[in-house]
């Protein structure tokens, strides 16, 4: 049998998920594996949870495919540290208050910055868990309303280009209630350069 590409898979299920297109563009191709970590473990991409798992914010892992610019003079990818490459780590539900009417789409969770990788021994060598630099908006949990069935919670992934610090005045410093309405993951890596490497999502449904 044929191995089966990872990149293919993830967009196969973004596909199923309707999160391309309701979020993702169709030409949208990953190269970066984006993995959420909730204190029961590693999630699936598209796995149902339990809300209790989300009260608290997330540890993520990147696996990322190395580019020509990531490999030193020695040879060797330069996967982590200060030399290696910098991301940003958006979370949003696009199914806001509803999947049935989303008026309120994309409400935007959380968004860190400087996420620089650091070897983890707990994780395979090609993942790392991240530590970031700046939050400009800090981590809200899920809260789907009652009756609104399930939400498509996703966690885009963006690689920062060199000296990248989102701007003062940048809408994503807003973290209230109204600020965090209306997003929009690729319009906001478009506006500051960033390129969207990854996606992971999880379903969370509400309580009846």
């Amino acid at each position: 049998m044929p191995l089966i590409d990872p990149f293919s898979s993830l967009t196969a299920a973004l596909s199923t998920a309707h999160l391309i297109p309701d979020v993702l563009p169709a030409s949208f191709a990953p190269t970066a594996l984006l993995t959420i970590l909730l204190p029961s473990g590693p999630v699936a991409p598209g796995a149902e949870v339990p809300i209790s798992e989300t009260v608290d914010a997330p540890k993520v892992a990147i696996a990322a495919a190395p580019r020509e610019e990531d490999v030193g003079e020695d040879g060797l990818v330069k996967s982590f540290g200060a030399d290696g490459p910098k991301y940003t780590l958006a979370m949003f539900d696009p199914d806001a208050p509803s999947a049935a009417q989303p008026t309120s789409r994309q409400f935007r969770h959380w968004v860190i910055t400087g996420l620089t990788p650091d070897p983890d021994p707990t994780l395979p060598a090609v993942q790392a868990k991240p530590t970031p630099a700046a939050e400009p908006t800090p981590y809200r949990p899920p809260g789907p309303p009652k009756g609104s069935g399930l939400h498509r919670y996703t966690f885009t992934l963006y690689r920062e280009p060199p000296s990248f610090t989102l701007p003062e005045d940048a809408p994503e410093h807003d973290a209230t209630p109204a600020g965090r309405r209306h997003w929009d993951a690729v319009k906001f890596g478009e506006r500051y350069g960033l390129e969207l490497v990854g996606v992971g999502w999880y379903l969370v449904r509400s309580e009846d």
